[in-house]
């Protein structure tokens, strides 16, 4: 019985050694995914689309922006963008860099963005700023942003 054990235990541990070794390091894939889904983002907002805006983010997703409590949930996300993008102007954002977690799971994005509007007496207003989005990946091997938080220069 004992050498049973013994040649369980060797094998069990080959076994766990080999799944580590082999398992495949996703990250530069994970950089690409979400690259792509701040492009599709960018033409989202550029387009006026509420809805794709809003496809970004995880159930629990969270903006917190400049001058503005915490807006928490998709229906307050969904007023807050609701309103955001009523109002005229343009926003657009850089991405500067992109790190996805060892484990695969959660990735920041950092970035500029200009944000480009008309002030009370009809006159064009520039803002620069920065920005990080914290991704969280799906169940489905999305990624969704579950904090996205950004502030002007001065």
């Amino acid at each position: 019985m004992r050498g049973w054990h013994q040649a369980y235990l060797v094998g069990f541990g080959f076994l766990c050694i080999t799944t580590i070794a082999c398992a495949r390091d996703t990250r530069a894939d994970d950089e690409a995914a979400i690259r792509a889904a701040t492009r599709e983002w960018n033409a989202a907002e550029a387009a006026k689309d509420l809805e794709k805006c809003l496809s970004f983010y995880a159930a629990d997703g969270a903006r917190y922006a400049t001058g503005s409590p915490a807006i928490v949930g998709a229906r307050a996300l969904r007023k807050e963008w609701q309103k955001y993008l009523s109002t005229p102007g343009s926003f657009h954002w850089t991405t500067a860099r992109v790190e996805v977690s060892r484990s695969g799971d959660l990735a920041f994005e950092t970035g500029n963005f200009v944000l480009k509007t008309i002030d009370k007496e009809g006159r064009a207003k520039t803002t620069n700023g920065k920005y990080v989005c914290v991704w969280r990946k799906q169940p489905d091997g999305k990624w969704k942003v579950v904090a996205d938080i950004d502030n002007a220069d001065s």
